[in-house]
């Protein structure tokens, strides 16, 4: 991994989604995006109750990719051009070769549908193959069972529960799992991601689909 890897700003496109570098500009239609109070449940560091804090939260990450240490982006729905979430590459570590994805939240909207399997995909892909890591992983937390079964179906391999090992702003302690994907396993994972991207799906537009994030009648889900 060079010293440079994952320090410059990159968009990474799918078929669905299209990943791009986070910008303050981003803020009012991130806002939106996140303002269900379910979206940034179990996300350590999402979107918030009100609109300034999305301003912070971007200004703190892009801080961060200033640092070297982070490389943030917003995700875009293809179908429409629109912001629906953010993901990003943190705890880069260049010595050892490998990064943390995380940081994920979606409109709630676009739940159960391709958009967070293919912005994993393009993630992973770029981690992998361009900038030739070791060891991309990740971790949730170990109340939401949701976000566990989705990274299960991805392909990554648990490791290990970190037991209340961070303190939140609420008072509680947090559990997390983790999981991995090592390079020798990358080819595996890669044909799985793709077998469940080809399958055939048709985007609805936002106003289609429930505030709950249920999928459209006629409509199945792909993640």
């Amino acid at each position: 991994m060079r010293d440079d890897s994952l320090r410059r700003p990159v968009t990474l496109r799918g078929k669905w989604v299209q990943l791009v570098p986070l910008d303050a500009s981003l803020a009012d239609a991130l806002y939106e995006a996140g303002k269900d109070p379910e979206v940034g449940r179990y996300v350590l560091e999402g979107p918030g109750p009100e609109r300034a804090s999305m301003d912070r939260l971007i200004e703190r990450l892009l801080r961060r990719q200033e640092e070297g240490t982070d490389l943030p982006f917003a995700t875009f729905r293809v179908a429409d051009g629109r912001p629906i979430g953010m993901t990003r590459y943190l705890h880069i570590d260049r010595p050892n070769e490998q990064v943390e994805v995380g940081g994920t939240w979606l409109d709630r909207r676009c739940w159960r549908t391709p958009y967070n399997t293919e912005a994993k995909f393009l993630l992973f892909r770029h981690a992998f193959e361009v900038e030739g890591l070791h060891r991309v992983y990740l971790k949730t937390d170990l109340r939401n069972e949701r976000s566990q079964r989705a990274i299960e179906r991805i392909g990554a391999l648990r490791e290990a529960v970190l037991r209340e090992h961070l303190l939140l702003t609420s008072g509680e302690y947090r559990s997390s799992v983790f999981y991995s994907i090592l390079a020798a396993e990358w080819p595996r994972v890669k044909l799985g991601l793709e077998q469940k991207l080809s399958r055939p799906w048709s985007a609805p537009s936002l106003a289609e689909i429930p505030p709950d994030g249920s999928p459209p009648l006629g409509r199945s889900p792909q993640t």
